[in-house]
């Protein structure tokens, strides 16, 4: 096992490591959705689905009738997809090769009714030519337990998209290659890569953060390389001990190479910092957050800089969930700025939803609530 990384605290420019003066920036909240059909909402993405310029929002939970559907900008009218018993995670990319992106998502722990064996499908829903009709669901695995977390890119270097997964229960962490024949009842097992089978972990990630040209996987605060002979395993680097981690890669502090994000989203006080990878040093931004289950990487200031989301989910337990926007100057110095506080969010999405070249973030609790938020940008 590697040594830890070297810790290191970033002060805000007052000199204590959580400064919130700079409260409530020109950030706008509104409730684009006041029930959805499902409860225990997991799934929450962005996506251009009617080719309008707005961003569309993906919600889908645990329980509900129709419990996965979309919601349609700018006016918020709802359409389903489908139905099935999720896990947290998601992602969209085009399947099936027609120019229409597609759902991949996976069932929770236990099935949908709880029983023993269930919660062992990962899905795909297939966009119809209109996506207002419901989309053809199609199983890509099922032959392990409980995915939360799901990504998409080049893991294997052959310049096609591969799927990353996650099976907490089965301590599984793998990739699939695309096949040809998408007919089958589910997809065949050479398109199946194991690259770690002994570690329950949440936050995956793809991509080169060492500079040498190949893809590597990040998966909870581990770094997978992959080995020349594709039959031998892939070398785990740790980089921190987080538990149940959400995560994120960005260049932060403008040297090129991508740093790594990460929040113990299922914890109590849990922590957020970033690592830069190539010095092996561990920066820490916060360690009181309750539930950090949001994070993502975007520029909200328009500095050029890529700056931190991070929102806390609430759970019925804690009274002021807070979501906070860390702003970077560019090298890597962070100034938290508290966005609003007394709404939960879980697994929020960040994106230029109506068009102004900002971005916003869209959210909506886990438990208990029903509702969708968007905070806009008006930075």
């Amino acid at each position: 096992m590697q040594p830890g990384p070297k810790s290191c605290i970033i002060s805000s420019a007052s000199g204590s490591k959580r400064s919130e003066n700079m409260a409530y920036p020109p950030f706008r909240h509104e409730v684009i959705v006041e029930r959805t059909p499902g409860e225990e909402n997991d799934v929450c993405l962005l996506a251009d689905l009617t080719g309008n310029g707005w961003l569309d929002v993906i919600i889908g939970g645990k329980f509900g009738e129709n419990n996965l559907c979309w919601y349609e900008a700018p006016h918020w009218t709802p359409h389903i997809i489908g139905q099935a018993y999720l896990e947290a995670g998601g992602v969209l990319l085009d399947i099936n090769g027609n120019g229409r992106l597609d759902l991949v998502v996976g069932e929770a722990w236990g099935g949908q009714s709880g029983r023993p064996g269930g919660g062992t499908e990962l899905y795909w829903f297939e966009q119809p030519q209109d996506p207002r009709m419901p989309w053809p669901k199609h199983v890509i695995e099922n032959g392990f337990h409980r995915y939360h977390s799901q990504a998409v890119g080049d893991v294997d270097d052959d310049g096609e998209p591969e799927i990353l997964i996650a099976s907490q229960e089965a301590g599984i962490v793998a990739y699939y290659d695309i096949p040809a024949d998408l007919t089958g009842a589910r997809w065949p097992l050479e398109c199946r890569h194991i690259i770690y089978d002994t570690l329950s972990l949440e936050g995956l990630a793809i991509g080169d953060v060492n500079g040498d040209g190949r893809n590597e996987v990040i998966a909870g605060t581990n770094i997978f390389f992959r080995p020349d002979d594709p039959y031998a395993r892939w070398k785990r680097k740790p980089v921190a001990d987080f538990r149940w981690p959400v995560v994120s890669l960005g260049d932060l502090n403008g040297d090129g190479l991508p740093e790594l994000v990460a929040a113990e989203g299922e914890s109590f006080p849990a922590r957020l910092a970033w690592f830069d990878l190539h010095r092996e040093e561990m920066h820490l931004l916060a360690d009181d957050l309750f539930h950090p289950h949001s994070l993502a990487l975007a520029d909200f200031t328009g500095n050029g800089a890529l700056d931190i989301m991070v929102g806390e989910m609430g759970l019925g337990q804690w009274q002021n969930p807070r979501l906070y926007i860390y702003v970077n100057d560019g090298r890597g110095h962070f100034q938290p700025v508290l966005i609003s506080e007394g709404i939960p969010t879980h697994m929020a999405a960040v994106g230029d939803v109506n068009g102004d070249g900002k971005p916003d973030i869209v959210g909506k609790p886990y438990k208990p609530g029903t509702w969708v938020d968007v905070w806009w940008n008006t930075w």
